[in-house]
């Protein structure tokens, strides 16, 4: 995947391997940096921060697990 690439919220969950609504809420609490391109739904998110937003559920189940 083309990491300079916009992805659309279906796009992005498919790449995270989560729902389209977990999509929308981890970027309604303000944990998954994205881009708002016109209305409330029309979000625009790159395969970085995805990744980034990944990496902190990681982090947190290592220290849950020492």
């Amino acid at each position: 995947m083309n990491e300079n690439r916009w992805l659309k919220v279906p796009q992005a969950a498919q790449y995270a391997g989560v729902s389209r609504d977990t999509i929308y809420t981890a970027c309604e609490r303000g944990e998954l940096r994205h881009a708002k391109v016109g209305g409330r739904r029309a979000i625009r998110l790159r395969p970085e921060w995805i990744d980034a937003w990944l990496e902190q559920y990681a982090r947190v189940a290592q220290q849950a697990a020492r």
